[in-house]
């Protein structure tokens, strides 16, 4: 066995508990509803898809944290874990299978959500461009494998369910509200714990533009057209669209091997 089966596992149990479905009926719901009042109302002036679908997010972070954070730790809670590890498997392949696993779940839900705000954004007399519509879908589906990676990662790494989401609550309030603090954090810490003087400094800004959120944000500037012009906020390297992809890449497979270096080793 390797880590497809377990993979397609995931999705099926996904399916058959109906948490695919109510996770796709839920983004249905805070996607496609809003856009059809925007375009029925005075907004359908001057339309905006990208703009008004731009609750992805904050909820895409949030499903995919939701359904992943007791992905191993629940199932070593309930016992399923060492029936799982008695077939010829091993724990680098439950672990991948189910971060493949959930990631196919939360996109998958995407993108039903996305597109179906889609066509009631044309049917409605919005001009939507292909190319900037399959860019936007492909960072939306690559935003909710990079907070699946982090949830897998801490429910590998953690023995039990509550501590896994106490542990993915708060990486998710870091990445959307607190990332910004932890360069300037540091730069309080090594100017002797006084407030720093001048500008940031290369690798406070480098440092913050690590978070998964200015990632996409990089990559949406750079990949998706937009109504007004995008200012990019400098020439460095790390403010680029490749670099923002390669970010949220990151997140979604290096969480997941910290985790399994963790998980290999602890007593089920």
């Amino acid at each position: 066995m390797n880590w497809r089966v377990f993979a397609k596992k995931d999705v099926l149990d996904a399916y058959r508990t109906w948490r695919l479905g109510i996770t796709a009926v839920a983004f249905v719901l805070f996607l496609a509803v809003p856009t059809y009042f925007r375009m029925d109302s005075a907004f359908a002036d001057d339309p905006s898809f990208f703009s008004g679908v731009g609750f992805v997010l904050f909820l895409v972070p949030l499903a995919a944290l939701m359904l992943s954070y007791d992905a191993v730790a629940g199932e070593r809670e309930r016992g399923s874990l060492k029936l799982l590890l008695g077939l010829p498997a091993t724990r680098r392949d439950v672990v991948a299978g189910i971060a493949v696993g959930r990631s196919v779940v939360v996109g998958t839900a995407t993108v039903v959500g996305v597109v179906a705000a889609a066509l009631v954004f044309v049917a409605l007399g919005g001009s939507l461009p292909v190319g900037s519509f399959v860019a936007f879908l492909a960072l939306a589906v690559l935003l909710g494998a990079a907070y699946v990676g982090p949830a897998v990662g801490l429910s590998a790494a953690l023995s039990t369910a509550n501590r896994a989401m106490a542990a993915t609550v708060g990486f998710f309030l870091l990445t959307l509200l607190g990332w910004s603090s932890i360069p300037n954090l540091l730069r309080y810490v090594l100017n002797g714990f006084a407030a720093p003087p001048g500008p940031k400094p290369e690798w406070a800004v480098f440092l913050d533009r690590l978070s998964p959120v200015k990632a996409y944000d990089a990559a949406f500037s750079g990949y998706v057209e937009t109504e007004g012009a995008l200012v990019s906020s400098g020439d460095a390297f790390y403010f680029s669209d490749w670099f923002g992809v390669l970010v949220l890449v990151a997140w979604a497979v290096v969480p997941v091997a910290l985790g399994y270096r963790r998980f290999r080793r602890a007593d089920l």
